[in-house]
């Protein structure tokens, strides 16, 4: 574990001569816990205004120190990393003992910043490895610095770690997704949105999503007779713009935009996996397998060659990621349609979801662990790839009769608590994991540092 933290820090660090400090941080950490950033899914009003607050910076610490070593007595969040910026004054100083549930909700708004590196642009010059955002947070005891880390993005992580992941079947790596990634607000967030609590799911667009670390999208896709507000002939012979992303029944995102986020990621991030998984078609698809055909086409002509061809690998897990690299191909599309998946080689079979209906975190996390840790799945299934669905389910009557309710609420209640579930028990047995709100956990950096730790087994058993 220290060794794959180490490693992680030395990528965000090239300074060498912070080299032997970093090592005594760490393994003071390794004593006594970490402290995470998050982002809260959660928005507040703003009065005599019809805008919010939302996306405000969340502080989570888990410590756990042995007897002969006392525990920290002080948090501390800064606009810089305080490794490099020894004078640098923090906004925001904590004690950890004066908030027990390990916890601290801020009111300093992230906002939707520039992303690092130059990856705000789909089509700059991009830097490999992971890059802080504005904020950091540190641990500290009698003045000593523990540890520290930085909300940031990772865009390269599955490449970056190529020495380690390589030998790991696709099947086997932890991989963070999103749950109904195209259901976010496109612009910013205000009190008319109220009507959409129960439809958005997440607060970032999909090459956001990419760029931080996300690697698995959940898609669902409904087929309308034409464009809202088409009137150009042009618009409406063009089908790519009758497909949406939907959830359920409601449209909310043109499936145009996400094929273009990830395509053009995919361009810039060489050697990075993508899953889309076409889940399910709720509109406009029942009885009219053109419409299937016609999306197939759609896919195929904008992907052509990035397109991975369907490979149980050896052992049933699905082919390495340094297969995948010599073969070209990284963007594996799952379908969710037997009859369209039989028409077209390069098509994989449907994933399979666990998902478990749940309306409470006491139930979903039940059924999480049930299934994590139940009996292993069979590996002669189609598809060697499956996820868990780590978020909560409303009932349909919850619009009318909870109004004040809504997704952005319930993922609140779960994400923190993901975190600390899957860096300690769930990690190993997990494949693909999906949320609401991704920002409101930990689970990318969980998934690359229990990736390590999967490398790390793999390689003791060889």
């Amino acid at each position: 574990m220290i060794k794959g933290t180490i490693l992680l820090l030395l990528y965000a660090c090239c300074d060498i001569e912070y080299f032997e400090t970093i090592v005594l941080i760490v393994a003071l950490a390794a004593q006594c816990g970490k402290v995470w950033l998050t982002v809260s899914s959660l928005w507040r009003p703003i009065a005599a205004s019809d805008k919010v607050v939302d996306a405000e910076l969340e502080v989570n610490w888990e410590l756990d120190c042995p007897t002969s070593t006392e525990y920290p007595d002080t948090i501390k969040v800064f606009t810089a990393d305080p490794v490099h910026n020894k004078t640098i004054r923090p906004k925001l100083i904590l004690s950890p003992l004066e908030h027990p549930r390990g916890y601290y909700r801020t009111n300093i708004t992230v906002g939707r910043p520039p992303l690092p590196g130059g990856w705000d642009t789909r089509d700059g010059a991009t830097l490999p490895g992971p890059h802080c955002l504005k904020y950091h947070v540190a641990l500290y005891k009698d003045g000593n610095l523990f540890m520290s880390s930085c909300l940031r993005i990772w865009p390269t992580w599955m490449y970056d770690l190529r020495r380690q992941l390589g030998r790991l079947p696709i099947g086997s790596l932890m991989i963070p997704g999103t749950h109904n990634s195209g259901c976010y607000k496109h612009g910013d967030l205000t009190r008319r949105d109220v009507f959409q609590r129960y439809l958005l799911t997440q607060d970032r667009n999909v090459w956001t999503q990419l760029v931080h670390g996300i690697r698995y999208l959940d898609i669902r896709v409904g087929y309308y007779p034409s464009r809202p507000n088409a009137t150009a002939p042009g618009e409406e012979s063009n089908s790519i713009n009758r497909f949406w992303v939907n959830h359920d029944v409601i449209r909310i995102t043109p499936l145009s935009a996400i094929i273009k986020d990830v395509r053009n990621f995919l361009d810039v991030a060489r050697g990075e996996v993508v899953i889309m998984d076409f889940h399910r078609f709720p509109v406009g698809f029942e009885g009219r397998p053109s419409r299937h055909r016609r999306l197939a086409t759609i896919l195929h002509r904008e992907f052509g060659d990035l397109i991975l061809k369907p490979d149980r690998g050896v052992v049933g897990l699905g082919p390495t990621l340094n297969d995948i690299w010599t073969g070209g191909g990284r963007l594996i599309i799952c379908y969710g349609d037997k009859h369209t998946v039989n028409g077209y080689e390069w098509l994989w079979p449907s994933l399979s979801q666990a998902w478990g209906n749940q309306q409470t975190v006491e139930g979903l996390f039940k059924y999480l662990d049930d299934v994590i840790m139940g009996p292993k799945r069979s590996r002669n299934s189609p598809n060697p790839l499956w996820a868990v669905m780590a978020e909560l389910t409303p009932y349909p009557l919850d619009i009318i009769f909870k109004p004040s309710g809504g997704l952005r609420q319930m993922a609140d209640a779960v994400n923190r608590n993901l975190t600390v579930r899957f860096q300690e028990k769930w990690w190993k047995e997990t494949n693909i994991v999906a949320t609401d709100f991704f920002l409101g956990n930990n689970l990318i950096d969980v998934s690359i540092q229990s990736n390590i730790k999967k490398s790390n087994i793999a390689q003791w058993r060889l």
